[in-house]
């Protein structure tokens, strides 16, 4: 088993000195990820434009490796941007989105002069506006919006109905605030959507233009670029996990190359400027998982093995329950270490070890015949795995960081 950094013995070692459940993060893969998406938007002068989304894996040790070599931070609580701050970040290099900033934060974010607040519920612009009474300068706002494309429910205000060209009048309202951005946010999406996106939010930023007078200087296009190491399960798919048991037929991995979907995206906006008479637009980048989902990666000990019916189990340390929440709707590729030489295969599931019949890992897994002690080491568990670990039952699972940047 190698990925990239990881070697079988490096996970060896590791888990011999640490026990498991263990995390393994190597900062040599996060600086290599962080430096192929400065280049990619270096194409364009907007390497500099790329901020990391502090909640799909808030490892300090990580975040100094990532800020060290050109990222900015996004953040969506009064949290994460303490954290932000606590790491030396410097304030024009971190950008405030989320549905609820607590009045603490925006008080926060206001007085260190942070480069953006993305208003996303309306109180937020209250919060604001009172903030402005007490400051000489201008505050950066941008304004999350609400394309036709991706997620939808309660994030943004929406383009189509007026809503978002209602909410950025009444931001301009207040000749404290300066509207400098527009934002958006599709998810885990695919280049047909982006695009969609670009074109209808590029449109929007002409139209308040010229209504307004806003001066936009930049279209954030958030994150959700996919790494290639893990899956979304369509609602079909975890239906047929959940009454059956068993996956259906379908590739671990994604196809998608998040990079290149990134890339792509990054040079239709490029060209569609000239078109919306935004030449000295720039483009802004949140990419969580693309940057550090490959970067890190989930060992956990075989400590039960059982049969019960047609079904093999086999029962690890560290399961979805505490250790591994993404795999709720979500695959990862995995890998027995110290395989060599095992020619028999058994189709397992794999299940975490608290009382929980959904603390599942793998239902239908192919693997060589396991033996009590064996390690099974789960790729791509750098993104959600440490926010979403839980201490139900059992401790969260250690994490160590190898390959330290300096």
């Amino acid at each position: 088993m190698r990925t990239d950094m990881f070697t079988e013995e490096m996970i060896k070692e590791a888990v011999e000195e640490h026990g498991t459940p263990l995390e393994i993060a190597s900062t040599q893969m996060l600086a290599g990820n962080m430096g192929r998406a400065r280049e990619i938007l270096a194409r364009h002068g907007w390497q500099d434009n790329i901020f990391y989304s502090y909640k799909t894996n808030p490892v300090p040790q990580a975040l100094k490796v990532l800020h060290q070599n050109g990222a900015g931070a996004e953040v969506i609580s009064e949290r994460e941007l303490n954290l932000a701050l606590s790491l030396g970040v410097s304030p024009d290099r971190i950008v405030f989105n989320g549905i609820y900033k607590s009045p603490a934060a925006l008080q926060t974010a206001v007085q260190k002069k942070i480069k953006c607040i993305n208003i996303d519920a309306p109180q937020e612009l209250d919060i604001v506006n009172q903030l402005s009474k007490d400051v000489e300068y201008k505050i950066g706002l941008g304004l999350r919006v609400r394309p036709s494309v991706g997620w939808q429910g309660q994030f943004g205000h929406i383009i189509k109905d007026g809503s978002a060209c209602a909410m950025a009048e009444k931001i301009c309202a207040n000749k404290k605030l300066d509207l400098k951005t527009i934002h958006f946010h599709l998810g885990s999406s695919n280049l047909s959507a982006y695009r969609r996106a670009v074109d209808e939010c590029l449109a929007f930023i002409g139209t308040i233009n010229r209504k307004l007078g806003t001066d936009i200087r930049a279209l954030d296009i958030g994150g959700g670029f996919p790494g290639k190491d893990m899956r979304l399960l369509t609602l079909w798919e975890q239906a047929w996990l959940r009454f059956f048991g068993r996956p259906w037929p379908a590739p671990v991995a994604g196809p998608d190359d998040g990079f290149k979907i990134m890339g792509e995206a990054a040079g239709y906006f490029h060209q569609a400027l000239a078109q919306y008479g935004l030449n000295d637009l720039e483009m802004w980048a949140e990419p969580g998982r693309l940057i550090t989902g490959n970067a890190q990666v989930l060992a956990v000990k075989v400590v039960g093995l059982r049969q019960s019916g047609r079904k093999n189990y086999a029962i690890v340390d560290g399961g979805r329950v505490g250790a591994a929440g993404p795999l709720v709707g979500e695959t990862r590729k995995l890998s027995v270490l110290g395989n060599k030489g095992k020619c028999q295969y058994k189709v397992y599931d794999i299940i975490g070890p608290t009382c929980m019949p959904w603390d599942r890992l793998f239902a239908g897994a192919k693997l060589p015949e396991l033996e009590i002690g064996d390690m099974i080491c789960i790729e791509g568990a750098g993104a959600y795995f440490v926010p979403m670990e839980t201490e139900f039952s059992f401790a969260r699972p250690k994490l160590i960081v190898i390959n330290q940047v300096t």
